[in-house]
């Protein structure tokens, strides 16, 4: 329970205010609490779609929902995303890219990037209704935690010396990933089935073509990068299930 308050503080702004001891190995054992965090999340966006659908239709439910799920997270991983993209697309050196990526300031890549990034959750979930469009909420961010736990321990850290993101590339355990990867699945097939299996699938595609990516740029992963996945990752998700609705496999 330790271990799974100390992931939930880490990924997540639920106010739980409990000051907790923690070792390196800590962090690395939360892994596998990951999926169940993404369920966390993810109920409490599609709580707040289905309630504000029931006062205004149109898309304010979905735009509701995108607010909850900044508040829940804080915008942890879209931090991320907005230094990865400041870093990777200033066509510098590697060297010179990591040290943009640190750079608490946003430059013009992470601003331009974080206006994508909702404007495509946006338009995806203003295309899906009922069943689909409440997959889409709840588990997108299930999919995309358990996928960046398979790519945290496929990965190195692309720094020197300790980072957050050090804290899951260099100590998580095979056990750890395997059991999380397993938590994820059970969670995708209980709500969405085989549909739900299927798009996790092609999402692991895209995962790894990211992890691709962002090798070339810098031979290995960050903290900034990881939390990039996981903007991607939900995005990913949320299309493959706004295809899968449009040919009324959904």
């Amino acid at each position: 329970m330790r271990i799974f308050i100390l992931t939930l503080q880490f990924l997540t702004r639920i106010p739980i205010y409990k000051e907790l001891q923690s070792t390196d190995e800590d962090f690395a054992k939360g892994v596998v609490f990951f999926p169940i965090v993404g369920l966390i999340v993810g109920a409490f966006n599609l709580t707040v779609l289905i309630a504000s659908s029931k006062i205004l239709g149109g898309i304010f439910p979905i735009i509701c929902c995108l607010i909850a799920g900044t508040v829940i997270t804080g915008g942890f991983h879209t931090d991320g995303l907005a230094d990865t993209c400041d870093g990777i697309f200033s066509s510098r050196t590697r060297e010179r890219m990591l040290e943009i990526m640190r750079d608490s300031r946003i430059g013009t890549m992470g601003t331009i990037a974080i206006f994508f990034d909702y404007l495509m959750r946006l338009s995806l979930l203003a295309m899906l209704t009922g069943r689909g469009l409440h997959y889409a909420v709840l588990l997108s961010p299930v999919a995309a935690k358990t996928l960046m736990v398979l790519l945290m321990k496929t990965s190195v850290y692309a720094r020197s010396g300790n980072g957050l993101g050090g804290l899951y590339l260099e100590k998580q355990t095979m056990g750890a990933t395997v059991l999380a990867a397993a938590i994820g699945l059970a969670i995708m097939s209980g709500f969405s089935g085989i549909w739900g299996i299927v798009a996790f699938g092609i999402c692991a595609v895209f995962c790894f073509l990211y992890r691709s990516f962002i090798y070339i740029k810098l031979q290995g992963m960050t903290g900034d990068t990881l939390g990039a996945a996981n903007e991607f990752l939900e995005i990913s998700f949320v299309l493959i299930m706004a295809i899968m609705a449009g040919r009324g496999i959904i």
